[in-house]
């Protein structure tokens, strides 16, 4: 399926019998389970398997989605979880050619054929960590959507505490207890997933740096080693 989505439009929750390939050839998109959230630049794209609840919103001007849906029956070698993964330029180029055949396509033909090549470059995709983990508490959960939408917000803890309707300890304590990670955890990994977005996409260190709520491209830079592992330029690199 290829769509043409613009900034600010949404696809509410809803659910496949097929697994689903989400990926879109220009443009960045945020995708939302029960249990976690990823910003997905072009050069990435989200496995969600069958009958998985998600949510997909769009934050760039105009984004070209390129999606693939796969039989149940096909999906057992996949992974039975959501993963963010890395789009070669080999399996960029076989979506393409399958979207110039029938929904119907011949199995026994060039449809076929195309098909068959995606199921093997996707049992040799390369997995990124790089999802936010969610929290379930109605008051967490609304503190972590403000941030998705503008994760350089920068208020303190009270703040948020006060925006949320909980004490400031309380809405600490869910925070590490459904997502694993303190708060301000949380919010550096938030901000560094959505700054690689930003780069991938073309943004300077400065813009992506300032967009995200750092105050110098070298604070962000050593933000996104220390939560991630890696540096930007490292994770922002495509495979060919």
């Amino acid at each position: 399926m290829a769509k043409t989505w613009l900034i600010g439009e949404h696809i509410p929750l809803h659910m496949h019998r097929r697994g689903q390939l989400l990926h879109a050839v220009s443009g960045v998109m945020r995708v939302e389970t029960a249990q976690a959230a990823w910003i997905v630049p072009p050069a990435r794209a989200l496995w969600l398997p069958p009958q998985l609840p998600h949510s997909v919103a769009m934050r760039s001007h105009r984004i070209e989605m390129r999606t693939i849906y796969i039989d149940e029956a096909q999906c057992e070698d996949l992974p039975k979880q959501p993963v963010l993964v890395e789009i070669s330029g080999l399996l960029r180029e076989l979506i393409l050619a399958l979207l110039e055949e029938p929904v119907a396509y011949d199995e026994n033909g060039r449809g076929g054929t195309v098909a068959s090549l995606i199921l093997t470059e996707l049992g040799r995709l390369r997995e990124r960590r790089l999802e936010v983990p969610m929290p379930r508490d109605a008051r967490a959960l609304r503190v972590a959507r403000a941030l998705l939408d503008n994760s350089g917000l920068d208020h303190d803890l009270d703040r948020w505490a006060e925006q949320a309707g909980a004490s400031r300890r309380t809405l600490a304590r869910l925070f590490r207890a459904e997502t694993g990670l303190g708060f301000a955890e949380w919010r550096a990994r938030l901000r560094a997933i959505d700054g690689l977005a930003r780069l991938s996409e073309g943004a300077s260190v400065a813009e992506t740096a300032n967009a995200v709520g750092y105050a110098s491209p070298s604070a962000f830079s050593a933000m996104i080693h220390r939560t991630l592992g890696s540096p930007p330029r490292r994770l922002t690199r495509t495979q060919s």
